[in-house]
């Protein structure tokens, strides 16, 4: 009797039923070879009554990493051959014989508790390579499946038995047979007589041992088969981890990359692309694998010849086309993973040193790394791997499969990712392969960004810190510039939420992240994330509410001065120099600082109530201290950084910036609020601080203080409002008057007037039209005349008038006044209120912004000159077209008015004589002509050098401003309009009832023609 035929060696799978007629099981050569791969195939045949014995006998060995399955695994994964009844059958169904029912109810028992790979089962039968197509044929022609399938088995076992050198007629016929007729080689017996040439054969001998040319024609074949089929058999799996744990002959042979692409796609693993892939040994030349203990494989010179031919017609007849790859294993899916885990569970269980471990079975976790089982055992040993010299190769590939592949985000792929931060790589080409591959981690899902932060960070905080944390965050912000500094904040956030003070260690990290990283972080994305609203519970049970405010208020402040590079900084010593060098750098940052501060505002008005109710001096400091105007010691003081020496410098860098107009409106705002902690004073405040800060830095290639909602002019005025107390009735049908505190009233106007020069086109616009007492300061600014009435009423009866309103309404005011603070006291303290015993009347006025201009405080006409002096908010207004308010002061005038303001604005103008309307120019001239009158023209002996200097400088904007007109009137760009506004104007200097200002007029037109007839043929006028 011969041996029980070995439960490893069976197929896991029942053949379909009424398929093909059961054939007999050749009988197994001796033992097992050692370890857990089994050589299939037999040397010699035995009979069918033998082979059937044993098939009844029950299974005497089983390998240690089989595990018993249950019935409806063992038949899902025995489905694999079922897709051959959706193939177009040869000839009707053939009875089963007795012997084969009994056959096939053994090998369906076996297979239920054994999931190894089954010996050929079908009776080979030999024929001459030359007479097989038509032995084929004539078989087909007599419809006898079973004789096609003994004759293929046949060739199957000539070309086992000539592995070196196949018959060349053979292996052609086979592949022309495969071509044509593809469904005859899908029968379960010769699918496993073909996966046998796909194992390795312990009885050949050395020399044939690298010739892979016989399983490259079975993988072929074995593709032609199953080209078409969606559910391929699981044996195809089995041979696949077998050849790519041995000599990954087939495997990694280019001319098997379809069939091989198919089988992995069982894993669902994302391979790397090729150019990534660092191995370099594929194909033949990777056959051998010396760490692993295994000879090299030369090709012997009489291979040659036949396998290039070989390879010739296998490229013309295996079809290489996109299409064939598809999910081949959706049905067998559990059944797969579960042989692939035993598999390389015992493998790498085995106790054996490092050095053993095989390349190969390095490779095969990397092509089986899409189940997160497999990624998480590969990750715990990935180090050591990377760090033995005869393993870096595959253990890097190995290490991108497992970042390309850890894309579920669930508790096992984020202990993977944790495992991966740990991982720690000295060599520069390790950590540059190392970095691509966090790269690729971060796209294989989008959350492991999050993971891949808050690891590093943690473990940057742990006693076992990883030297290459700071490369990896580098990584990381570069990947992802808008989304990594949102999640570095919220591990800062995590980090303010313990019960211990970490400000000073996240103010020194925070730092040491900068400088490391290079200040390659989007520092407004970063500040914005650090002020985002958090819904977990351990923000909303948190202890220490109060104190988490502060300090992300503290280190907002700090990351807005980390902002500032050694090119800022650079800048910003040359700008304080007067030399514009790399300006665009300082006006970038500025504009960083700018729009920070509007976010910072915008958390302290909507997010911060909702965390906490702060108290009203600690909610104050923090807007004070993100806008940079609280004192300088609360920025240094928990670590004494900025140093001494850049102390001063940073915090005004952080200051002089722009001020967005969300973030004054918000200012506005709060002040307004009555839930808010900054009463409308503080507001008021401080919105004039920073729109007067702004004003300062103005620049030609920065917008300092752009604002586009008119309803600005209403929120600053509102919060001069004076509100009575609530507790106090009024008497019923009294309805107070709208009145103003006098202080912020008076404060709100200037404000008001700096947006305005900043803003012509739309505030200013409006400030002109709808605000009289506005109107009245921006004229004040531009005439630079500070009076009241203005010096723009030149008619004595206006004047007159506008005193005389001035007069009643004040009174009007004051008895207004008297009325409602004794309606007051008559509700409270039952007091007579006097104009001597008013409390009110010295702080309140009336509130009409749209009624007639009123006269100013004394202080408040020298506070406007100040401001115009520093800001030139009078320039900034002259120099507005649209609309023109120059224009109108001047057309509004009488013509026979001088305008003598006129002649510094032009003088002021430095050579931008073309933004002044022509009147203007004109005026200026009559105005020059006055005062060479008055002075003579000729140089005195007795002038200084300074007074000279001053002449010739007047006689050159002379000479420019004839020269503009003479070009608006004359030149290329005249128009009817300009030539008719200058002849309008000196033609009615010329009608002019004063004989002065008529020889002015004479006196300039002849110095105009005198200055054209030497350029042009025509007079000026």
């Amino acid at each position: 009797t011969p041996p029980p035929t070995p439960a490893c060696c069976r197929m896991n799978r029942p053949k379909p039923a009424a398929a093909r007629r059961p054939s007999a099981v050749a009988k197994p050569s001796g033992h097992p070879p050692p370890g857990d791969f089994i050589a299939l195939g037999s040397k010699g045949q035995a009979s069918e009554s033998k082979a059937a014995a044993a098939l009844l006998k029950p299974a005497s060995a089983v390998l240690p990493s089989e595990r018993k399955r249950d019935g409806s695994a063992s038949l899902s994964g025995a489905s694999g051959l079922t897709s051959l009844a959706k193939r177009p059958k040869l000839s009707s169904t053939p009875p089963l014989s007795a012997l084969g029912r009994l056959a096939e109810a053994a090998v369906a028992e076996k297979r239920a508790i054994s999931p190894s790979i089954k010996e050929p089962s079908v009776i080979p039968i030999e024929v001459a390579p030359a007479v097989l197509l038509d032995e084929i044929e004539g078989a087909e022609a007599e419809g006898n499946d079973d004789r096609i399938e003994g004759v293929l088995c046949g060739t199957v076992k000539q070309l086992k038995m000539n592995r070196a050198k196949p018959d060349p007629t053979l292996y052609l016929s086979l592949m022309y047979l495969a071509k044509i007729k593809p469904n005859i080689f899908a029968t379960e017996g010769v699918i496993e007589a073909l996966c046998s040439l796909l194992r390795r054969d312990a009885s050949i001998n050395f020399k044939a041992k690298g010739n892979s040319l016989v399983s490259v024609l079975a993988c072929n074949l074995l593709m032609a088969a199953y080209e078409e089929d969606e559910n391929w058999p699981e044996i195809f799996v089995k041979v696949y981890i077998e050849d790519s744990l041995g000599e990954r002959i087939w495997v990694d042979s280019p001319h098997c990359k379809t069939f091989v692409d198919n089988i992995q796609t069982a894993f669902g693993t994302k391979l790397p692309p090729k150019s990534i892939l660092l191995h370099g040994e594929v194909g033949r030349s990777g056959g051998g694998d010396l760490s692993a203990g295994n000879s090299p494989h030369p090709s012997v010179p009489e291979e040659e010849d036949s396998q290039s031919e070989l390879l010739i017609a296998e490229d013309k007849m295996s079809p290489e086309q996109e299409g064939q790859l598809m999910p081949r294993y959706d049905d067998l899916a559990e059944s797969v993973e579960e042989y692939v885990l035993d598999m390389l569970r015992d493998q790498l269980n085995r106790r054996q040193p490092m050095d053993n471990v095989s390349r190969n079975l390095l490779r095969l976790l990397t092509a089986t790394c899409g189940y997160k089982e497999i990624r998480q055992m590969a990750v715990q040993r990935l180090e050591m791997w990377l760090q033995n010299p005869k393993l870096t190769r595959p253990a890097q590939d190995l290490l991108m499969s497992v970042c390309m592949n850890c894309n579920t985000h669930s508790s096992e792929d984020v202990e993977v990712v944790s495992n991966l931060i740990k991982i720690r790589l000295k060599p520069k080409v390790l950590l540059n392969h190392y970095m691509l591959c966090v790269r690729e981690l971060l796209n294989a899902h989008r959350d492991n960004l999050g993971t891949v932060v808050k690891s590093v960070i943690f473990n940057e905080l742990s006693n076992a810190r990883n030297p290459n944390n700071m490369q990896i965050l580098y990584t990381v912000l570069q990947h992802s510039p808008e989304l990594a500094p949102k999640f570095l904040a919220m591990v800062f956030q995590d980090l303010l939420t313990n019960k211990d003070d970490y400000l000073r260690a996240s103010r020194a990290l925070l730092r040491e992240i900068i400088k490391q990283t290079k200040h390659e972080i989007n520092f407004q994305a970063f500040c914005l994330g650090l002020m985002q609203e958090r819904k977990e519970p351990q923000y909303l049970e948190m202890e220490f509410k109060d104190r988490f405010v502060i300090h992300i208020t503290d280190l907002l402040a700090v990351s807005m001065m980390l902002s500032i590079t050694a090119q800022v900084k650079e800048a910003g010593i040359a700008w304080d120099k007067g030399e514009k060098k790399n300006l665009e750098v300082l006006r970038a940052f500025q504009n960083q600082i700018a729009a920070i501060q509007r976010d910072a505002v915008w958390w302290l008005h909507t997010v911060v109530p909702s965390i906490t109710k702060l108290a009203p001096k600690d909610y104050v400091h923090c807007l004070h201290k993100v806008l940079f105007t609280e004192q300088p010691e609360t920025y240094y003081k928990w670590d004494n950084w900025p140093p001494e020496s850049d102390r001063n410098f940073f915090l005004r860098l952080c200051s002089e910036v722009p001020i967005l107009e969300d973030t004054l409106m918000r200012i506005l705002v709060i002040g307004l609020s009555r839930d808010l902690p900054l009463g409308p004073a503080d507001a008021m405040e401080l919105a004039d601080h920073l729109v007067k800060r702004a004003a300062a830095v103005q620049a030609d290639d920065l917008e300092v203080l752009r604002v586009e909602r008119i309803q600005l002019i209403d929120a600053v005025l509102n919060l001069c409002t004076y509100h009575h107390p609530e507790n106090i009735q009024l008497p019923p049908g009294y309805q107070p008057p709208n009145l103003a505190i006098s202080t912020l009233y008076w404060k709100a106007w200037p404000l008001l007037l700096v947006v305005a020069a900043f803003n012509p086109e739309n505030i200013g616009l409006a400030a002109w039209e709808e605000y009289p007492t506005l109107k009245m300061l921006m004229e004040m600014v531009m005439t630079n005349n500070y009076s009241y009435p203005p010096c723009t009423l030149t008619d004595e009866e206006t004047r007159t008038e506008m005193i005389n309103r001035e007069l009643q309404i004040s009174q009007r005011e004051k008895q207004e006044i008297l009325a409602f603070e004794g309606h007051l006291a008559a509700a409270s303290t039952k007091q007579t209120i006097t104009e001597s015993s008013s409390l009110l009347l010295s702080q309140l006025t009336s509130l009409d912004p749209q009624g007639p201009p009123r006269r100013p405080p004394q202080h408040v006409p020298d506070q406007v000159k100040s401001l115009n002096q520093s800001l030139r908010l009078g320039h900034l207004l002259c120099r507005s077209r649209h609309p023109d308010f120059l224009l109108n002061i001047i057309q509004r005038q009488a013509s026979s008015q001088s305008m003598p303001w006129l002649a510094d604005l032009v003088q002021s103008s430095e050579g931008s004589l073309d933004v002044l309307p022509v009147q203007c120019l004109c005026e200026f001239l009559l105005h020059d002509a006055a005062d060479e009158s008055a002075s003579g023209e000729e140089e005195e002996e007795g002038e200084s050098k300074e007074q000279r200097a001053k002449k010739r400088q007047r006689q050159q904007k002379q000479r420019q401003l004839l020269g503009r007109l003479q070009d608006l009137l004359l030149g290329p760009k005249a128009d009817e309009q300009t030539t008719c506004e200058v002849l309008d104007y000196f033609l009615r200097r010329l009608s002019s009832s004063q004989v002065a200002s008529r020889v002015l007029a004479m006196k300039v037109r002849r110095r105009g023609r005198k200055g054209s007839s030497s350029g042009e043929s025509s007079s000026t006028v």
